[in-house]
């Protein structure tokens, strides 16, 4: 997961992108995003180790190129769906919109910013993880569409964990960082 999360926090375009788009300066989106995006990357693995079928998620990966948003940034915020698309996603990864709530106190409490900014960054992030998890399975595969590595979406789940969970040792808790964990899926 670590490499997942470095290819977000060390993309300064999605840095830059959020913090204009919520207005607060790119220290304090930088902050906002390193604690978020290993929450939600934990989402990603919770939802394809669950027993609740992931059909749904990985289906959403293959109609769309997340992967595009996490390259550009500034033109996925400029998108007129890009809430719905987000907030979509972003249920799949925390589960239900009072999860997500949840996620943003923790966040607001180790940052000191604004709950409603986190909300508000949530729903941008999200497709963008996604897009980071598309691109990381793309290179490992070395194909452009990483449902045509593997046949079934099982194939396709497997190898997503197996992307996310880089210490393989099969567990979410040590994966997500600290206490956000007991949010996602609880």
């Amino acid at each position: 997961m670590a490499g997942l999360v470095e290819m977000i926090v060390n993309n300064p375009a999605i840095i830059k992108t959020i913090a204009r788009q919520v207005g607060i300066d790119e220290n304090s989106a930088n902050d906002i995003i390193s604690k978020l995006a290993p929450i939600l990357i934990g989402g990603a693995k919770s939802n394809f180790q669950s027993d609740k079928d992931s059909t749904e998620l990985i289906k959403k990966i293959e109609s769309n190129n997340y992967a595009d948003m996490f390259d550009k940034p500034e033109e996925a915020v400029k998108q007129d769906n890009l809430k719905e698309v987000g907030d979509d996603i972003l249920a799949q990864l925390t589960g239900s919109k009072d999860n997500s709530r949840e996620v943003a106190k923790h966040v607001e409490n180790e940052t000191g910013v604004s709950s409603s900014i986190i909300k508000s960054i949530l729903p941008m992030l999200a497709p963008m993880i996604i897009g980071a998890l598309t691109k990381s399975s793309s290179a490992s595969t070395n194909v452009s569409n990483p449902s045509q590595a593997q046949e079934g979406s099982f194939d396709m789940t497997a190898m997503f964990v197996e992307l996310i969970d880089q210490d393989n040792d099969g567990s979410v808790i040590d994966d997500v960082m600290g206490m956000a964990s007991k949010f996602i899926f609880s």
